[in-house]
């Protein structure tokens, strides 16, 4: 049996937020990066398993106990497995490019196409709107791990 923990110098949940910060940085540099969005929401979701890491039932708790926490879920897992199939991921709709034109008719970068998720109707009632840009997303997560990642 392994006693590999963590990754590196990543060794408790706390090392987790600041690589999401790190990432959060990543996003708001670059709104239209998918790569930098998919770093950044698979690192948030696992944060509670670093936290429960043997207590599948806590993990559950928290995860479905908050609107950000619910979306993070979804889109993590919709981006890390291609699909989010599992019957608890009903908070996101979409997610699509804002583009101002059709792909290729300028230059890559000529205009920024950041990421919009759109909610679900029911999760649009709790979160409080329909769709919002991933990196206005993503700083609401980090606050949220944040202030309550121990």
């Amino acid at each position: 049996m392994s006693n590999f923990k963590g990754f590196a110098e990543l060794r408790v949940p706390r090392d987790l937020v600041k690589k999401l910060e790190y990432d959060l940085e990543r996003v708001r540099k670059s709104p239209q990066d998918q790569y930098a969005a998919f770093d950044f929401f698979v690192t948030a979701e696992h944060i509670v398993d670093w936290i429960h890491p043997n207590d599948k039932k806590a993990r559950e708790v928290v995860r479905s106990s908050s609107s950000i926490l619910r979306i993070t879920s979804h889109l993590a897992n919709g981006v890390k497995h291609f699909e989010a199939k599992a019957v608890h991921h009903q908070s996101v709709a979409d997610i699509e490019k804002s583009r101002y034109v059709k792909v290729g008719y300028v230059e890559e970068g000529y205009f920024e196409d950041p990421l919009i998720v759109h909610l679900t109707t029911d999760e649009q009632y709790s979160f409080g709107q329909s769709s919002i840009e991933v990196a206005a997303l993503a700083q609401q997560v980090y606050e949220y791990w944040e202030s309550n990642a121990p």
